[in-house]
């Protein structure tokens, strides 16, 4: 009797355990950005920055889908870590009054900016998605959520994830300056972590309180500029990078300053920069390989060549196409960040879920 009781109490824990693993460790999961975490809301604006076509989405479940790489994104096994659905591109909404997606929505938009006129034509700047999310709150949530959950709540321990500022660089600053338009670096910086800064604090007005916000990655490490500008001395365009760690440096400043002032609000720093320099400097570290070269076939823009069949060995690559990782690296920097230590910063995504 004795050992059969035991028995039962072993198979209970067990459950209990297994039932708690697979718990939500959040409500929802938010995401705003450019392509690192674009799930495909290009495919329903008028833009040419569009990545639903073949080689794109190999991998992915279900195929192509406008993920600017071969599978999932940083968003997705970030989403999966938490309990989550991938959260669905937010142009849903518009499009289809009935969809019901209560654990987050993708606002993302491949080429977009923090600045309006960074971003190409008809992609949606980070006010643009911000404000996407506001008609969330206001109209969609209300009618979506069950009755029983306050949406105040619900937003209060969502997960807001954020990766913005390189197409601020790529489409806007360095664009100025390879015309000779007159720039400052310095001031550019401060401007874009000041807009950067009013929008996040829109959001902690609207309900948010849990961000998580990506640095720039290492810009000078992209294939798209190695092979453009072909630096002597170095794996990387050090001037680029240098440029963009003006930026990083600021945000985190930022960051940390409306986590001090913004009430009951924590704010992470997820270290991209360093995930993609300590890739391409060091990817066997990872157990990836090469790190130079891209998997698919380029066109003269940087994407893959929809007509060519890219690289079989993709989970040993850090890039897909000349700008946007490999779904290999992705989980690596996801995983950093949920779990990891140093990755993301004070705090990993698991320990801010359950604060």
């Amino acid at each position: 009797m004795a050992k059969s009781s035991i028995s039962l109490l072993f198979v209970f824990i067990i459950f209990f355990v297994l039932e708690k693993s697979q718990a939500k460790l959040a409500p929802a999961l938010y995401v705003f950005g450019d392509s690192t975490v674009d799930a495909g809301n290009n495919n329903g604006i008028q833009t040419y920055a569009k990545y639903n076509y073949l080689p794109y989405g190999i991998d992915y479940p279900g195929g192509t889908t406008g993920r600017p790489t071969n599978g999932r994104t940083m968003a997705d096994f970030i989403a999966l870590s938490l309990g989550l659905k991938a959260p669905p591109p937010a142009f849903l909404l518009v499009n289809t009054s009935t969809y019901n997606a209560c654990e987050g929505f993708n606002y993302a938009s491949a080429s977009a900016g923090i600045l309006p006129e960074s971003g190409f034509k008809g992609t949606l700047s980070l006010g643009e998605q911000v404000g996407l999310f506001k008609k969330t709150v206001e109209e969609y949530l209300p009618l979506h959520l069950e009755k029983s959950v306050d949406v105040s709540l619900h937003l209060s321990k969502s997960i807001f994830h954020f990766v913005m500022g390189v197409n601020d660089y790529a489409l806007n600053f360095l664009k100025k300056k390879n015309s000779g338009q007159p720039v400052n670096e310095e001031a550019f910086a401060e401007l874009l972590v000041a807009k950067y800064g009013e929008h996040l604090t829109d959001l902690y007005i609207l309900g948010a309180r849990k961000f998580v916000v990506f640095d720039i990655e290492a810009m000078g490490c992209l294939p798209s500029y190695v092979n453009q500008l072909k630096p002597a001395n170095s794996k990387c365009v050090d001037e680029l990078n240098s440029m963009v760690l003006k930026f990083n440096k600021k945000l985190h400043l930022k960051l940390t300053e409306l986590g001090r002032t913004l009430p009951n609000s924590v704010f992470v720093i997820g270290n991209n920069y360093l995930h993609i320099l300590t890739l391409v400097e060091n990817p066997q570290k990872y157990g990836l390989k090469d790190a130079s070269n891209a998997c698919c076939v380029l066109t003269p823009y940087g994407t893959c060549d929809s007509s060519r069949v890219p690289c079989n060995d993709r989970d040993s690559r850090v890039f897909f196409d000349a700008a946007h990782p490999t779904e290999a690296a992705y989980k690596i920097l996801a995983n950093g960040c949920f779990n990891g230590v140093g990755v993301c910063l004070p705090i990993n995504l698991q320990q801010l879920a359950l604060l």
